[in-house]
């Protein structure tokens, strides 16, 4: 009896620690945004192979990118805050709701044709071989999702 009293505390001691392990690798996984997006940015320099020029371009859109996203937080929360309001209320505002939609799209067309001249200008200085790893990488994660 005493040695499944001891077994028993020993699977609860492993389970506990397990289960700390799991919460506190999932807590360190979670970053930042800015990070977030330094890491998929460095990945992609990592894997396409880049040079310096290339990397010196990735890293003004990503410089960019990160300011961006840091004055839209506003616009994001109040944008949040809005959506729980009309939810709340008793009654869907449905132009309301196309207001903010509308605004969104305006601000992510404005958003794209910000990029777009700066990803042409890293496009026309990919390899052959690095556009052949961009099209298998692209490849790799629409499958991933079908």
């Amino acid at each position: 009896m005493i040695r499944y009293h001891a077994k028993r505390k020993w699977t609860r001691a492993l389970g506990i620690l397990f289960a700390i392990g799991a919460v506190g690798t999932l807590a360190g996984c979670h970053k930042n945004p800015e990070k977030r997006i330094a890491a998929i940015s460095e990945k992609i320099a990592a894997k396409l192979d880049f040079n310096e020029q290339q990397k010196a371009l990735l890293n003004d859109i990503t410089a960019d990118i990160k300011k961006d996203f840091a004055e839209e937080k506003n616009r994001r929360q109040t944008m949040k805050d809005d959506f729980k309001s009309m939810i709340l209320a008793d009654n869907l505002d449905k132009a309301k709701v196309k207001e903010l939609i509308h605004a969104r799209r305006v601000r992510m067309e404005e958003k794209t044709d910000k990029y777009l001249d700066r990803v042409a200008a890293l496009h026309k200085t990919l390899s052959p071989e690095q556009k052949k790893e961009l099209i298998d990488k692209v490849e790799k994660f629409h499958k991933k999702w079908e």
